[in-house]
C-alpha cells in the first residue's frame, strides 16, 4: 500500500510540472531557438494558396459587330418649279425601275400652248417691224449720200432700227423662255434607278419646286449606315469586307465604302457606310447588323486583365519566381480584347504571375501556387 501511494505522488508531481511549463509558455516565455526555426519553416512551406498564370503570346484580334439601318446611297428628288399646272398623267409607280431622262409624269400644257402662240405672233410682228425699219434706214443712207437727206433724220432712222432690233430680241427671249417651260412640263428622271416614293396623282395641281413628286434611289443601291464606338471605328478601313445580316436572317456580303471623319460628342459613336450589291428585297429604313473581319493585335505578349494591379504609380503585375516568392513589377498596357490585355512593356512571355488577388499580396510574400485552371490548393499536412 505504501509503495502504491509513492507511485501516485510521483505521477502528480510530473503532471504539475507539465502544467507549470505550459502556463509559463502561454504567458510569453520564448521557445527554444530550434523550436522557433522549425515553426518558421512550417509557416513558409504552408503559404497562402494563390492562383497563378503565365504571360503568353496571344492573338488579340476580335470580330467587330455594328448595327444600323439601311439607307439609300444617293437619293434624287424629282419635282417641278412650275406651280399652278394640273397633272395630266403619271407614268411610273413606286418600285419601278427608270432610266435617266425617262418621262415620269406630264403636266397639262394647254394654257402654255396659248401663251406660246401669242408670244410667237408678237415675235413675227417684231420681225416685220424690224425689216421695215431696216429698209427705211438703207433708203435714208442712200439719200444722205446724194445730199437729199439731213444727218438728223438719218440718225433718227438708225435709232428706230436699233429699237426694233431690241424689241425683236426681247420677243425671241420670251418665246424661248416659254418653250423651256413647255419642255419642263414633262417630269423626267435625273438619274437611273428605282422609284422609292411617289407623291403625285393625275388631277393634282403642281405646287412648285418645294414639293418633290418622286424620290429615286440612284442605280437602286442601298447601304447600311452602321454605328460603332470610336475605338472600333479606328480599326476599320475603306474597302474592308463586311457580312450584313438582315432582319429576315439573310446575309449579304458588303464592303466599307465610307468612314465618318467625326464622332458624336454625346454618344461617342461614329458611322460607317457599308455598300451592298443591288437587291430589290433591300428596303431603306430596315434594321441590319454588320460583322467585320477580325482586327487587332496578332501574336502579342498578353496577360489576363485580372492579373493587372492598378495603383497611383501605374499598372503592375505580381511576378512569382522559382521559390514562389512574389515581386511587384510595373508594366505598360496596350490594347485590350475580351479578358486579356496587351503588355507593351513588362515581363517576357512564360513568366508566372498572380492571376487574381494581387492586391492582397506584398513584395516578398511566399505563396502556395495553384496553376490557373487547376482545382483547389491541396490542404496542408496534419501535424503528428
Amino acid at each position: 500500500m505504501t509503495k502504491q501511494r509513492t507511485t501516485l505522488t510521483s505521477l502528480a508531481a510530473i503532471a504539475g510540472a507539465g502544467t507549470l511549463f505550459l502556463g509559463l509558455h502561454a504567458c510569453g516565455q520564448k521557445p527554444a531557438p530550434a523550436e522557433e526555426a522549425s515553426a518558421t519553416a512550417m509557416a513558409a512551406s504552408a503559404g497562402q494558396a494563390m492562383r497563378v498564370t503565365q504571360i503568353e503570346a496571344r492573338n488579340l484580334a476580335e470580330e467587330i459587330v455594328a448595327t444600323g439601318r439601311l439607307v439609300v446611297r444617293e437619293e434624287a428628288a424629282v419635282g417641278s418649279e412650275l406651280p399652278g399646272y394640273r397633272v395630266a398623267a403619271v407614268y411610273v409607280d413606286e418600285g419601278d425601275w427608270v432610266k435617266q431622262g425617262q418621262a415620269m409624269a406630264k403636266l397639262d400644257d394647254a394654257l402654255l400652248q396659248a401663251q406660246i402662240a401669242q408670244a410667237e405672233a408678237t415675235l413675227a410682228t417684231q420681225k416685220a417691224s424690224l425689216d421695215f425699219k431696216r429698209s427705211q434706214l438703207a433708203r435714208a443712207e442712200a439719200l444722205q449720200q446724194e445730199g437729199a437727206f439731213s444727218k438728223e433724220l438719218l440718225e433718227q432712222r438708225r435709232m428706230e432700227t436699233a429699237g426694233a432690233e431690241a424689241s425683236l430680241a426681247a420677243s425671241q427671249a420670251q418665246v424661248n423662255e416659254i418653250k423651256v417651260r413647255q419642255a419642263r412640263m414633262t417630269l423626267r428622271a435625273p438619274v437611273g434607278g428605282m422609284v422609292l416614293q411617289r407623291a403625285i396623282r393625275p388631277g393634282d395641281i403642281s405646287g412648285g419646286a418645294t414639293t418633290p413628286y418622286f424620290r429615286i434611289a440612284r442605280e437602286g443601291l442601298i447601304e447600311l449606315d452602321a454605328e460603332l464606338p470610336d475605338s472600333k471605328l479606328a480599326l476599320l478601313k475603306e474597302g474592308s469586307a463586311a457580312m450584313v445580316t438582315l432582319t429576315t436572317g439573310e446575309t449579304i456580303q458588303g464592303k466599307v465604302r465610307f468612314i465618318s471623319p467625326r464622332v458624336d460628342a454625346n454618344t461617342s459613336l461614329g458611322r460607317a457606310r457599308i455598300l451592298l450589291p443591288f437587291d430589290k428585297g433591300l428596303r431603306p429604313g430596315s434594321f441590319a447588323q454588320a460583322r467585320f473581319g477580325a482586327t487587332g493585335a496578332d501574336g502579342v505578349v498578353a496577360v489576363p486583365a485580372s492579373a493587372v494591379r492598378y495603383e497611383s504609380g501605374g499598372p503592375s503585375v505580381m511576378v512569382v519566381d522559382a521559390n514562389n516568392r512574389v515581386k511587384q513589377t510595373p508594366v505598360k498596357l496596350g490594347e485590350r480584347t475580351g479578358d486579356y490585355v496587351q503588355l507593351i512593356d513588362g515581363p517576357p512571355a512564360g513568366t508566372r504571375v498572380l492571376a487574381v488577388g494581387s492586391s492582397f499580396t506584398l513584395d516578398g510574400d511566399i505563396i502556395s501556387p495553384v496553376e490557373d485552371g487547376a482545382g483547389p490548393a491541396p490542404a496542408a499536412p496534419a501535424a503528428n
